[in-house]
C-alpha cells in the first residue's frame, strides 16, 4: 500500500517528467483567465497587463524548455535511472558518510566489497551497529575470499601502488574484527549478523541500506578509494529494469554462491596465528 508521502512523490515525479507541457498548459489557462478578468474589468489595466505578461513569460519558458537539450530522450532516460548523486572518486565522499548512513538504517544493511577497511577501522562503526541491531536491523557483509585467485591478483595490483597494501592480509584482518564483534554480541543479536566470503571478479562495492544503494566500481590496477560512486534509489515506476534492480539481483546471486563464515570454518579466513594486526 502506497502512503500519502509515496503518492505525493510519485505525482511530483510525473509532473517533473512532463514539466514543459504542464507549464505551457498552466500559462495558457492563467493568461486566458487574466485576459477574461481584464476584459470584464474585474481587474484594472495595470494588473491586467501584468498578469497577461506573466502568463506570456510562462508560455515562452515552457517552449524554450521543450526546445532545449535537457528535453532530449537520452536525458530523460538518465533521470529514469534514479541516480540521486554521484562522485568521480570514493575519496570525494565525506569521511563520516558511511556510519551516518548506518545510523539511520531501519531494516537492513548489506555490504559487498573486498576488505571493508573503511568500515572496520571506523571507531563509531561497532557501537552504531550494535544500536541498530537492537532495533531489528539485519546486517550482512561480503568479503572477497582471501584464498581465491581474484584476491591474489588484487593483492598483486595493490602492492604495486604507492603505500600499497597486501589485500589478502587486509581482508583477513577485517574478517577478524567483524567476527570478534559478532562473537561479543548478545545471543539474540548474533543471528542478525552474517559474514560471507565470495569468489568472483571484484568489480564493484555495494552499500545497501534500506532503499538506498551506494555503488562503487573498482578501477583495474588502482586502489579501491579511486572508485567512481553512484547513489541509487528505487525509481517511482517500479524497480524492474532499473540500475537498482540490476545490483540487487547481482548481490542475490553472489550471496547464493558465497560461503557463510561459521565457527567451523572461520579459522580459514583469519590471519595466521602470531601475525600482527594491520
Amino acid at each position: 500500500m502506497i502512503s500519502s508521502h509515496g503518492r505525493w512523490r510519485k505525482a511530483r515525479t510525473r509532473l517533473r517528467m512532463h514539466s514543459q507541457l504542464a507549464g505551457f498548459c498552466f500559462g495558457v489557462l492563467f493568461g486566458a483567465a487574466a485576459a477574461w478578468m481584464w476584459h470584464r474589468k474585474s481587474i484594472g489595466e495595470v494588473w491586467g497587463s501584468f498578469l497577461v505578461g506573466v502568463a506570456a513569460a510562462i508560455i515562452a519558458a515552457a517552449i524554450f524548455a521543450y526546445l532545449s537539450p535537457f528535453n532530449e530522450p537520452a536525458f530523460r532516460r538518465f533521470l529514469s535511472l534514479s541516480i540521486d548523486d554521484f562522485w568521480p572518486s570514493r575519496q570525494a565522499i565525506r569521511e563520516n558518510y558511511w556510519v551516518d548512513q548506518l545510523h539511520s538504517a531501519e531494516e537492513k544493511c548489506f555490504l559487498l566489497g573486498i576488505a571493508h577497511g573503511g568500515w572496520c577501522k571506523d571507531k563509531r562503526f561497532s557501537p552504531t551497529l550494535r544500536e541498530r541491531l537492537n532495533h531489528g536491523l539485519l546486517f550482512k557483509i561480503f568479503f572477497l575470499n582471501p584464498e581465491s585467485p581474484a584476491a591474489e591478483l588484487r593483492a598483486d595490483e595493490e602492492k604495486r601502488q604507492p603505500n600499497g597494501r597486501d589485500t589478502k592480509d587486509e581482508i583477513r584482518e577485517s574478517i577478524k574484527k567483524m567476527w570478534e564483534l559478532r562473537v561479543d554480541l548478545e545471543p539474540g543479536l548474533k543471528d542478525r549478523v552474517s559474514l560471507y566470503v565470495y569468489t568472483a571478479t571484484p568489480s564493484c562495492g555495494l552499500t545497501w541500506i534500506d532503499r538506498t544503494m551506494l555503488v562503487t566500481h573498482y578501477l583495474a590496477g588502482l586502489p579501491d578509494v579511486t572508485s567512481p560512486a553512484l547513489l541509487l534509489t528505487p525509481p517511482e515506476g517500479g524497480i524492474e529494469g532499473s540500475l537498482y534492480n540490476t545490483y540487487a539481483k547481482n548481490l542475490d546471486k553472489i550471496e547464493k554462491a558465497s560461503i557463510l563464515i561459521t565457527e567451523e570454518n572461520v579459522h580459514r579466513y583469519l590471519p595466521p596465528e602470531g601475525s600482527s594486526s594491520v
